[in-house]
């Protein structure tokens, strides 16, 4: 039985997600029964793959925050404003705690410090662009939209960072990275949808997509980093 779920829990996580979307596209209230269900799935092929989680302390720090995000799902299954800035907080820590792991993985050097820059300023061009598009619809939650915008860059940052290390390369560009740059998008889908489009359902359907899709790379990206 562990063998079988060991070869198909992430199948399996692709099934939730299909189900989920369709969930969505047709507003059936079950979407309450799948959301919750993608972390533990991950978690669940967590604990099938590593026989060692508590150790290191970056790779457990990851895992922290992965249980984090599973209470960020729950809050945001209902869009209200006060869950919506619940969710927030929860995932400015996530954003922390991915950090954190990444950055376990090798600290910040003056040798490779140029394509961390080079991050740094377009995401900085980014920001400051939605910043500006969304203006005062961002309401009461400039201040942590400010504060969240530092804690995923941080994100980007740290594992763009991983790559300058040749022991770490092939999976921070084949999965550190990419998620990185998927869950910026992601946010970008949230905010746009939260706070400039009305909350079209097709961009919930495109966020929680891109979601899913970066906390598996992230997954991956950190199993084969630290095992």
């Amino acid at each position: 039985m562990e063998d079988f779920f060991r070869k198909r829990t992430l199948t399996i996580y692709w099934i939730v997600l299909v189900v989920h979307c369709v969930f969505m596209y047709f507003e059936l209230p079950y979407i309450a029964v799948t959301k919750p269900m993608f972390v533990p799935l991950l978690l669940l092929h967590i604990l099938l793959n590593d026989h060692n989680i508590g150790s290191p302390a970056g790779k457990f720090v990851f895992y922290i925050g992965l249980m984090l995000s599973f209470l960020g799902d729950v809050l945001l299954i209902v869009i209200t404003d006060t869950f919506f800035l619940g969710g927030m907080i929860v995932f400015l820590f996530v954003n922390l705690f991915y950090s954190y792991s990444f950055f376990s993985l090798t600290s910040f050097r003056i040798p490779r410090v140029l394509p961390v820059l080079g991050t740094a300023i377009t995401l900085y061009f980014i920001a400051d662009f939605l910043f500006r598009f969304l203006g005062d619809e961002l309401g009461s939650y400039k201040l942590p939209a400010i504060a969240y915008v530092m804690a995923i860059s941080l994100t980007v940052l740290t594992a763009v960072n991983v790559a300058g290390v040749e022991k770490y390369r092939t999976v921070a560009l084949n999965y550190l990275i990419p998620g990185a740059i998927i869950f910026v998008i992601e946010h970008i889908i949230v905010a746009l949808n939260k706070f400039h489009l009305g909350r079209s359902n097709n961009l919930y359907i495109a966020g929680i997509v891109t979601y899913c899709w970066t906390q598996y790379l992230f997954v991956k990206g950190v199993l084969k980093a630290y095992l």
